[in-house]
C-alpha cells in the first residue's frame, strides 16, 4: 500500500547511472544502469497520485 505522505518523507529525485560508454557502444541495452528494488520502492512512494497525465516527467 503506498504511503499517502512519502512525496514529504522522500523529497531527494534520485536519477539511474549511466552504463560506461565503451559498453553502451557494444550493444543495444538500456543507456542506464537499473535500480534496486528498495529504490524503486523509495521513488515509487513520492507519487502523490495527483492525477495529472505525465506528471512524472516534473516530479
Amino acid at each position: 500500500m503506498p504511503d499517502p505522505r512519502g512525496f514529504l518523507k522522500y523529497t531527494k529525485r534520485e536519477t539511474p547511472q549511466r552504463r560506461p560508454v565503451p559498453l553502451r557502444l557494444l550493444d543495444w541495452k538500456e543507456v542506464y544502469e537499473d535500480f534496486s528494488h528498495d529504490v524503486l520502492r523509495e521513488q515509487a512512494a513520492r507519487c502523490m497520485d495527483c492525477g495529472i497525465p505525465f506528471c512524472h516527467n516534473g516530479c
